[in-house]
């Protein structure tokens, strides 16, 4: 049936819709990169640190607006 609520009273389009851990970090808000040949621990760019996915991310929009890369000029 459409528009059917758990047996908990959750809607489940509502529950699948909210807030949702950040799949790339995990929850951690953290990742490594390997950018410029070194790991290192970066700030999740989806999630922004938060360890919850945003909304609305597009994390390689600054590449496509043509700013420069991280340590380059």
């Amino acid at each position: 049936m459409a528009g059917k609520q758990d047996d908990d009273g959750d809607d489940p389009v509502a529950t699948a819709h909210g807030p949702r851990e950040c799949m790339p970090c995990r929850g951690t808000g953290k990742l490594i990169s390997t950018l410029g040949g070194e790991p290192s621990t970066v700030a999740c760019p989806w999630c922004e640190g938060g360890g919850v996915r945003l909304t609305g991310i597009d994390t390689q929009a600054k590449w496509l607006d043509g700013a420069a890369a991280p340590g380059g000029s």
